[in-house]
Order: C-alpha cells, then sequence, then structure tokens
C-alpha cells in the first residue's frame, strides 16, 4: 500500500474513536478504497486504560503499560492504573496515581494525552511494518459525542498535542456523523437515518439526512441531536454491581463498606480497591453476556479474604439484569447517585428513547419520517434496545457488515479521506451548527446569536450579534460576557439561561471600556463556528475613545 499521491504536506491522518472503555483507531487504505482499522497490540479494539509503574533504570521516572495489559493489572494495583478517563475530559479534576506509596497528580488531558500518544505510536509501526507506508501519522480525526461541550472538546484537542500530533492537523469530527459515513458507504438512495448511539460513558441521538448525489456518492448533513454526557455503559454496569453487592451485603451482614476506604471494618484500603476492580470487570462481562443469553453466572472467589473470605457465586438472569432497581451509591458523587437511584436498566434504556424523542422534535420529525436505524456503541447490542426501537419505529434496526464498535472509527477514516485527498469522491458530511449558541443578557435571557442548522464552510462560520450589547448600569468599567448553548427543543423564543437545557459554555468579562451612562456605551460580539464546531467569541467597544479587546472562547480554559 503506497501513499497514491497524497497530499504528503499535510502528513498522514488517523482516524481516532476515543471511548471511555474501549478505543479504535482506523486509516483509509487508498489501495482498496476503503476504512480499514488498525489492530493495536493484536487486537481491533483496545481498553481505553494505562497503569503506570516505577520505571526500572530510573526511580525517579514512571514507565506506563497500556490497554489489555492495564485494565488486568488494575485488578491488582488498581491505584496506579487509570480507567475511563473521557469522563474526566472537560472537567478540572486532578487524577491521582499512586505508585510504591508515592502519589503523582496528573490531569485529565494529560492521561488523555498518554493513552493516544500509545495509539500513535503502534499505529506508526504498524502502518511502517504491514502496510509499507513511510512517515507517521503527524495529523488525526477524533470523534466527540454529538453533546459535547466546548470544554470537553478543547481538553480533547490538548490531549492529542500532547500525544504528539501537529496542532494544526488535529480535527475533531461528531461520533453520530462518523459512524452514519460507514452506513452510508454504497448507500443507492436517499433516507433519513437515525444513529443511536449508547457508548460507554455518554448516549447521542442524531437523525441525519442522506442523499445520493448526481455523482453517485452519498452526502449528509446532521438535521438534529440530542445527548446525555453522564449516560452510558458504564451506568448499565453499575446496576448489576448493585445486584452483586446487595449479595456481598448479605453475606456479610453488611458488617463491611467496599467503597468507605476509612471504615474499620478489618478491610484493608487496597483489598478494597481491588476487590471493587474485580468487581467491575465482572459486571462489565456479565453485560456482554446477558445481551446474548438468558443468565449468566458471577464468581468472584474469593472477593475478600481479610477479616474472613467471602465468596461471591451468583447466577443473574436477563429479567434481573433488566428490572433491578439500584440502591446503593457505589462510590458516586451524590449528584451522579440521586440521578440513577431507584433506576433499573430498563429506565436507563427509556431515557435514551427520551432523548430520541427530544432529537425528533429538535428537528420536527416523527417516527414515519425515519427510513432506518442505525445501532452504535457496545451497549446498543443489549436485545431489549433492538426489541424497543422495533415497537417504536415498525422496523428493525439496520444490520450492518461493520461491528458497531468499529464504525465510528472507520467513519473517522473516511474524514482522514477528505483531507489527505480533497478531490478523491467519496462520502460528504455537510456541517451544520447543532444547538442554538449565545449570550445571556439582562434579566438572565438568552439572545441567541447563531441559530442551529446553519451550514458551516470548510473556512468556518462566523455570524455578528444582530445589535451591538450596551451596558445596563452607569459608569460601568466591564461588561460580562456568558456564552450559552440552548439544547431546548425547536421553537421555544427567549428561555431563561437558568432553565433545565440551557448549557453554560463559557464567561469572561470585557474590561477597560470608558465610563459613561447607561445604554451609551456599546459592544460588538463576533461568533466564529469551526467545522468540528469549536466556538471562538470575539468582542470588542465600538467606543471611539475606548479601549479595542478582543476575547476567544477557548481561552477561558487556558
Amino acid at each position: 500500500m503506497g501513499t497514491l499521491g497524497l497530499d504528503t504536506e499535510r502528513g498522514l491522518f488517523l482516524g481516532i474513536d476515543f471511548g471511555t472503555t474501549n478505543s479504535v483507531v482506523s486509516i483509509y487504505n487508498f489501495q482498496e478504497g476503503e476504512a480499514q482499522t488498525i489492530p493495536i497490540d493484536g487486537s481491533n479494539i483496545f481498553p481505553t486504560a494505562i497503569q503506570f509503574e516505577s520505571d526500572p533504570e530510573d526511580e525517579n521516572k514512571l514507565s506506563r503499560i497500556f490497554g489489555v495489559q492495564a485494565k488486568e493489572a488494575a485488578i491488582i494495583y488498581p491505584l496506579s492504573t487509570v480507567l475511563s478517563i473521557k469522563r474526566y475530559l472537560g472537567s478540572e479534576q486532578k487524577i491521582s496515581v499512586v505508585v510504591d506509596e508515592k502519589e503523582y497528580p496528573f490531569t485529565p488531558e494529560q492521561i488523555a494525552g498518554e493513552i493516544l500518544g500509545h495509539l500513535k505510536q503502534k499505529a506508526d509501526e504498524y502502518a511502517q511494518e504491514e502496510l509499507g507506508i513511510t512517515g507517521e501519522f503527524s495529523g488525526c480525526v477524533i470523534t466527540v459525542p454529538a453533546n459535547s461541550t466546548d470544554k470537553q472538546k478543547k481538553m480533547t484537542k490538548d490531549a492529542a498535542v500532547l500525544a504528539g500530533f501537529d496542532p494544526e492537523s488535529i480535527f475533531l469530527r461528531l461520533e453520530p456523523a462518523a459512524s452514519a459515513i460507514s452506513y452510508a458507504v454504497g448507500e443507492s438512495a436517499d433516507k433519513k437515518v437515525l444513529v443511536y448511539d449508547f457508548g460507554g460513558g455518554t448516549f447521542d441521538a442524531c437523525v441525519l439526512q442522506i442523499k445520493v448525489e448526481e455523482t453517485g456518492e452519498p452526502s449528509i448533513s446532521i438535521l438534529s441531536t440530542y445527548g446525555d454526557n453522564n449516560l452510558g455503559g458504564n451506568d448499565v454496569d453499575k446496576i448489576i454491581m448493585d445486584i452483586v453487592y446487595e449479595e456481598f451485603k448479605k453475606l456479610t451482614n453488611e458488617e463491611i463498606d467496599l467503597f468507605d476506604e476509612n471504615a474499620d471494618d478489618g478491610v484493608s484500603k487496597r483489598q478494597k480497591k481491588v476487590a471493587l476492580v474485580r468487581l467491575q470487570q465482572a459486571a462489565n462481562q456479565a453485560k456482554e453476556r446477558l445481551s446474548h443469553t438468558k443468565s449468566t453466572k458471577i464468581t468472584l472467589a474469593p472477593l475478600i479474604q481479610e477479616p474472613r473470605i467471602v465468596n461471591i457465586n451468583m447466577e443473574i438472569t436477563r429479567e434481573q439484569f433488566l428490572s433491578h432497581q439500584r440502591v446503593n451509591a457505589l462510590g458516586d458523587s451524590d449528584a451522579i447517585f440521586e440521578k440513577f437511584q431507584g433506576k433499573s436498566v430498563t429506565d436507563l434504556i427509556e431515557e435514551t428513547l427520551q432523548c430520541v424523542t427530544r432529537c425528533l422534535e429538535a428537528g420536527e420529525l416523527k417516527e414515519a419520517d425515519i427510513d432506518e436505524i442505525f445501532l452504535v456503541g457496545g451497549s446498543s447490542s443489549i436485545l431489549y434496545v433492538g426489541e424497543k426501537i422495533t415497537e417504536r419505529f415498525g422496523k428493525e434496526p439496520f444490520k450492518s457488515r461493520i461491528s458497531p464498535a468499529l464504525s465510528i472509527s472507520q467513519g473517522a477514516a473516511h474524514y482522514c479521506n477528505m483531507i489527505m485527498m480533497p478531490t478523491v469522491r467519496g462520502p460528504v458530511v455537510h456541517e451544520r451548527t447543532i444547538h442554538p449558541l449565545g449570550l445571556e443578557i439582562s434579566g438572565r435571557r438568552f439572545l441567541e446569536i447563531v441559530p442551529a442548522g446553519q451550514d458551516i464552510p470548510k473556512e468556518g462560520l462566523t455570524i455578528d450579534a444582530a445589535e451591538p450589547l450596551v451596558t445596563n448600569h452607569d459608569n460601568l468599567t466591564s461588561v460580562a460576557i456568558v456564552v450559552y448553548e440552548s439544547t431546548l427543543p425547536t421553537g421555544e423564543k427567549t428561555p431563561s439561561v437558568n432553565q433545565e437545557g440551557m448549557k453554560r459554555l463559557a464567561g469572561t468579562s470585557l474590561r477597560g471600556i470608558p465610563q459613561g451612562p447607561r445604554g451609551q456605551e456599546k459592544v460588538k460580539v463576533i461568533f466564529h463556528v469551526g467545522q468540528d464546531n469549536m466556538l471562538k467569541v470575539m468582542a470588542h467597544s465600538l467606543s471611539t475613545d475606548g479601549v479595542m479587546t478582543e476575547l476567544s472562547v477557548d481561552e477561558l480554559y487556558a
């Protein structure tokens, strides 16, 4: 496989589905004319996991273990292993790693960058050794949930830079759009497609319009999207963990709390950490089996050994799996537990269907308008999901020739093709704004500046606010610029920014404006949305004797 006249000035691009639980990388094979998944450490599906240990050659350094080995090491070394890092992107929470009783703090993007760097290195080696491609992957297309915040996208880009990718060659694309490309390749008819994406950490519903152009190639437009960034397969796993933990409480007369490291119950912190990792992994494996069988056994013998041996040996039926209502916090924060307390797997699937409803409403669509349903993400393989989709839409989900676990990454590889060989025909995605964007104005009201459904050209979409903002008090020297995104259904006008469905993206102050009476000072605001749906907001004073000031939403997170 050669480069076949690639745009070598831009380098080679790697398509990455960076998932909460697993990650997949793909490239576009120009010789075969199709996307191809690259095996990392011998497997197409790579656990998004990293484990740290002391460097044998330098005690002041740490060495790293990735993927399957790291996931397995978590059972023995839970304090030095990090799983599900994607859920932390967008937060300021530090990740603490303990190696040989010494604590090392990391930011979420540093951990994500370490994992992405390993994926890049292994992909470089495979491309050179197995495919005969010279050079390395200097660019990448990373997919992100459709409901990602601007801050989550920014931290994902930062992680890619830390991984060694060229900052100017890192592109973010929405997961549902990438999976739709995998679906659309070879399509010969116009269709509206619902992408139901139930991943490890997030859920997204997205409706896409696929039209076959005169060239015979599909053209894809995003009509609407809606999702939940805190609803995923990990939360399904927690319900199975809850079933097992209830059994553990019976066996121990509720005298041992595995989630309280400081409890005086005779169980060491380390033993509790190990037990919880084993419990999490057993729950995940049971979920996968219950997606295809009517019952499964969970055996953890022993789960703990001190102060006494406790063995778990139980059978869970699919009915239990679907109907058990969660009763334990299982280490979650109060806010997260409040969201999931008393919920069953059936309830969680119903919440995904409510997201589907909001997605259809946002696009002013009915079930009858949907021609095909495309399931994506590991938890979408739960049989009950397919049953509920069939019941609601009157048709079974599309049976793809591509594994749902690989479709997002392979769609990202098609994006890579568009970047490296822009003159080559293939599926084209017309990027659009997903939700309205705007500012908070007096009275805590939302001023829409960028409507939903606006086409985003290659150079990005730039929109000026229709009217300048004005000061609402005398002698102000600064004004607040607070950016919001509305995920409310289409048609709801000038909502309050504090109502459910309004998402605060960023905020700062425009300082140095000249003092004057109320309403005299005017501020011009400009929104710029890139094709990766990353947002920049510029604001400056219009006074002839005032200070010109600009800001970028990106810079607020530095």
